[in-house]
């Protein structure tokens, strides 16, 4: 793991984990705190595909709910840190 200039360690963006382009706009969603119901009204998309895609990612990422989700895809810097509402790192992306 690499060391920033204070001597503390960094994180690595996750190699090898790809969000396809829905899911990555569900995460977004997600980590902006908003529910699968107005998800799937702005995605137009079942309440059950998005709480499926969630199913997956939380999977992927080895998180017990929404919560773990976000704050996982912060560390492994899947969401990026510097702007709001949370958007994705492009290169997370398939």
């Amino acid at each position: 793991m690499d060391k920033d200039q204070n001597g503390c360690e960094v994180s690595q963006p996750v190699s090898g984990l790809a969000l396809s382009s829905i899911q990555a706009r569900i995460l977004e969603g997600v980590a902006a705190g908003f529910s699968s119901g107005r998800l799937s009204r702005e995605l137009y998309l079942s309440s059950k595909t998005i709480d499926y895609h969630v199913r997956v990612m939380s999977d992927k990422l080895q998180a017990p709910n929404r919560v773990a989700l976000v704050s996982r895809a912060f560390v492994l810097q899947i969401l990026r840190t510097d702007s709001w509402p949370p958007r994705i790192v492009c290169e997370t992306v398939d």
